[in-house]
């Protein structure tokens, strides 16, 4: 009998306060990708966001080129082992999962207006590039270990600022990192719960500060950046170079109780 009166009381203060008596279930698209969430008041000015968003495994294409001349490289090698490729192409993949976890602080009772500060956390990878061809750098990989005689640099491909050199099955990958726990700040319109309306429309705009990305090859080495002074590797090459992540998010939400 004093437990129930105990959670009778503790209700009726809840509902007074505007504390978890409400709960909204939205549904997100933008820059982080597509993903769901569930949203609480915490006080009458603040409430909780909490989920999840997943970038589809978009793909595009491009061409990169090696870090040496081939034409150089093939007046060393007989005619039966000179490399007869210039542009080469590589595929990019972007893998961006990650968990969030939002405070929205909204100071006007007359707008939607609100300010978030919070975090996304979970997964590191962000983009992935690879051969698009099993063994496609047989070649390559095989002259290297005929370079290894002779003072000229080993051959690899110019990937953005990042230096990818072929396995010895003629096969390249590297995957972009960033920090597990990514914090975030932005700036609004719309309310995270919906009280009063069945559905509710939420802009956020703000930043993800996910540190200075790393680049892992196939075998788990750290690359050394390096300044190639060319335009090889597109959206890998632009997106190894910032340490924030711009943010743009559009949400749908309906009311649950």
């Amino acid at each position: 009998m004093i437990l129930f009166a105990t959670w009778v009381l503790i209700q009726g203060a809840n509902a007074q306060l505007g504390v978890f008596n409400h709960m909204t279930v939205g549904a997100n698209v933008g820059t982080t990708g597509i993903g769901a969430d569930v949203a609480m008041p915490i006080t009458r000015f603040f409430d909780i966001e909490a989920g999840f968003s997943i970038m589809p495994h978009f793909k595009y294409n491009t061409d990169v080129h090696t870090n040496v001349s081939l034409d150089d490289i093939n007046a060393l090698l007989p005619p039966q082992q000179q490399i007869k490729i210039n542009d080469i192409p590589i595929q990019g993949k972007l893998k961006m999962v990650n968990g969030k976890i939002m405070i929205n602080f909204m100071p006007f009772a007359v707008n939607s207006f609100h300010i978030t500060v919070g975090a996304y956390f979970g997964g590191r990878d962000v983009i992935e590039v690879y051969n698009r061809e099993d063994g496609q750098l047989r070649t390559i990989s095989e002259v290297n270990q005929i370079l290894k005689d002779f003072d000229v640099p080993e051959i690899g491909l110019k990937v953005g600022d990042y230096l990818l050199t072929p396995d010895a099955n003629g096969n390249v990958k590297a995957t972009l990192k960033t920090k597990s726990f990514k914090p975030y700040v932005g700036i609004g319109f719309g309310r995270g719960v919906v009280k009063t309306k069945p559905i509710g429309f939420k802009v956020d705009l703000g930043v993800m500060f996910w540190g200075s990305p790393e680049v892992i090859d196939q075998n788990g080495i750290i690359l050394t950046k390096q300044d190639w002074e060319g335009k090889d590797g597109g959206t890998f090459k632009t997106i190894s170079r910032i340490k924030v992540y711009p943010v743009l998010n559009f949400r749908l939400c309906g009311k649950i109780f």
